[in-house]
Formats: C-alpha cells, structure tokens, sequence
C-alpha cells in the first residue's frame, strides 16, 4: 500500500541540501479513492529508519530517521543526494510510504482502519494521496517558493 505526502529540498547551514517531507499524517483519511485512515500511534518503522527511494520499489538511495509530531505528522529528514535533488525539481515533490498492515480493521462506514503498521520505505512519487501538499526548495539566502 502507499500514501504521498509533502517534501522539500533545503540548505543546511553547512551548505548541504536537505530532503525535508512529511512522510504520514496518522488520524487523517486518504483523500485519493482509497477509505483509509491510519490511526494515531500507528505507524512503527525499523531502528535504522526509512529507506528513501527515487520510486517506487527501486534501491534505497538514502536512510532518514522519521519523528511524530503532535498532529501525527512523521516527519523525515535526510542528505539530499544528486538523485534526490532530481527526482524532487523533476516532479516527484510527495513522498508515498510503502508499508505492511500488521492489524487493521473496516468501520461500519466501510473505512479500513490501519492500527498497527510497519513502514521500510517512501518514495518520492508525482502524484499525492492526499490533496493539501506542496513543495518548496530553500537555499542560503531565504525561501524560494518553487511550483514544480
């Protein structure tokens, strides 16, 4: 299964680019044609982090450390390799996590449920699940709002 999710390219201030994006959103419902919802608390991923993928099921490009915030959103940051930095300005501006449900249930509304699940991997993928997000590249010198 997948769901997209926002990323942006910026500079550290080391002058490094980063991959900044939110990976899931727990307790907020596909908007695509998927009923689906991942409950909050859900979403486990391995001690060494996410893989980060140019797309879908291709090789690991970098590792990211996600963190939940307040609002369910998980959060990933990473080093922004020359493959990263063309996936993001060729129009893969949303992350899509690939995952494995490990307990789920369907609602009377007929909405799967995700209670628990195992996220390996995202990829930077075109085209959102969810329909609120966007992209920005950052540099040194202040935002720099990029419409890919």
């Amino acid at each position: 299964m997948r769901r997209t999710f926002e990323v942006e390219v910026r500079e550290s201030e080391r002058g490094r680019r980063r991959l900044h994006g939110v990976m899931l959103q727990e307790g907020r419902a596909a908007t695509g044609g998927r009923r689906e919802v991942f409950a909050p608390g859900s979403v486990q991923w391995p001690a060494a982090g996410v893989g980060i993928l140019t797309v879908h099921h291709g090789e690991v490009e970098v590792r990211a450390q996600p963190v939940r915030d307040r609002q369910g959103r998980i959060i990933v940051q990473a080093d922004a390799t020359p493959a990263i930095r063309e996936a993001v300005t060729g129009g893969r501006r949303y992350l899509s996590v690939e995952f494995h449900a490990l307990e789920e249930r369907t609602t009377a509304g007929g909405v799967r449920e995700i209670l628990s699940a195992l996220v390996p991997r995202a990829a930077l993928v075109p085209d959102p699940e969810y329909d609120s997000t966007s992209a920005e590249l950052r540099g040194k010198k202040g935002r720099r709002r990029l419409w890919l």
